[in-house]
């Protein structure tokens, strides 16, 4: 086939390095890929050789780039005649189908944030409006849970389609992990991300269980960029609960393969979080994983269906659940993390069973079957169409 995305840039976030593992996958399967993204930006993610791609950066201001940014793709859309449009959220969706109006090329919209968020963080109206209202104009819109596609009443338009993960899993865990707990994520979305709620849930550990940092050597670890305001803050908040001397904040780091090697555990403690790349990252290269699950989307990932749960533990209000993949806490409760990430800690059998069988549940994610994934679903777009 040939097919064009229409990415934001090729570099600096998720559902940007997703929509170029998608150009390149295409690619190396043999099927002809153009991409239009914004070159004038910054360049993290690589496309293979083969691609050829189209600046739509070029514009005075931004509605200057919206209007270059429609006309090229009408003039090569038209000149090209692509069997499929595929849009990497919501704005390059809209601009390829204004873009193909009157073509009868398919446009498939990708949304690569939750349908639902908390009362105390509600989603703009902009939001609502594309999510609810002008994804209509799409026959086909890729959501990445089957809790969001349930979200929406009639969702027959509405396919299920999780994000790749973009390393290669294990083979074998080869070595003994040090006693590290690895949290990743921009530290300027650390409400968002929870790491307030995982510092205080940290701090709660290791006062009842002083010997986990003094004798073990237990100690906490947060990658990712931010701001100096946002680092002070999460610092003070270590300080405050007095575990400065076993958190460290380690900044941006190219390497976090090489940590989620080296760590024995990862938490991802955020709110509310439509998918969560890291944690399957995490999964694949041997951490044992505890999680906040925001309405399940996260127990897609860790406790499939067929699989379950094994048993729970109980803290004074909620569960904590384990599964055969993983550990899964209320999200924005310091009770439930502590819980969850001091069974991953003490008890060491469970942990290693985890590990082992996190490699293996990451290999769904994996490119080569994301791709089959996509072929199958574009293959139905051309033929409905």
């Amino acid at each position: 086939m040939k097919l064009f995305l229409i990415i934001p840039s090729l570099g600096t976030g998720g559902a940007e390095r997703v929509g170029v593992l998608l150009a390149n996958g295409f690619c190396q399967r043999g099927h002809e890929v153009a991409v239009f993204a914004n070159l004038q930006m910054r360049q993290d993610y690589k496309l293979e050789e083969g691609i050829e791609r189209y600046d739509i950066g070029k514009g005075r201001n931004k509605i200057h780039k919206w209007l270059n940014t429609i006309m090229t793709l009408r003039h090569f859309s038209k000149k090209g005649k692509p069997d499929v449009v595929i849009g990497i959220m919501s704005l390059c969706s809209l601009m390829g189908y204004i873009a193909t109006m009157g073509t009868n090329i398919p446009v498939v919209e990708t949304i690569h944030s939750s349908l639902e968020k908390p009362s105390y963080a509600p989603m703009s109206l902009w939001e609502k409006f594309y999510k609810f209202y002008l994804s209509r104009i799409y026959k086909i819109v890729t959501v990445l849970t089957e809790a969001d596609r349930q979200v929406i009443s009639n969702n027959s338009r509405m396919v299920l389609m999780p994000n790749p993960l973009s390393l290669e899993p294990m083979i074998e865990i080869q070595h003994k992990r040090g006693n590290t707990i690895l949290a990743a994520g921009r530290l300027d979305d650390w409400h968002y991300k929870g790491f307030d709620v995982l510092i205080r849930a940290w701090a709660r550990i290791v006062s009842s269980f002083k010997f986990l940092v003094s004798t073990d050597g237990w100690k906490l670890q947060i990658a990712g960029a931010g701001s100096e305001e946002s680092l002070n803050y999460l610092k003070q908040l270590c300080k405050e609960n007095g575990v400065e001397n076993s958190v460290d904040f380690l900044g941006f780091r190219k390497d976090v393969e090489k940590l989620y090697q080296e760590a024995s555990i990862f938490v991802l403690s955020s709110r509310y979080e439509g998918f969560g790349l890291v944690l399957i990252e995490a999964m694949s290269q041997g951490c044992a994983c505890v999680a906040c699950d925001y309405k399940g989307r996260q127990r897609e990932i860790m406790c499939p269906e067929g699989q379950g749960s094994k048993f729970n533990v109980q803290s004074s209000n909620n569960k904590v659940e384990l599964c055969d993949n993983g550990i899964l806490c209320e999200p924005d409760d310091v009770e439930s993390l502590a819980a969850g990430i001091q069974k991953m800690i003490e008890d060491g059998e469970y942990r290693e069973n985890v590990r082992k069988n996190a490699i293996e549940r990451s290999k769904y994610y994996s490119i080569d079957n994301t791709m089959d994934r996509w072929e199958f679903l574009l293959k139905q777009v051309t033929e409905v169409h």
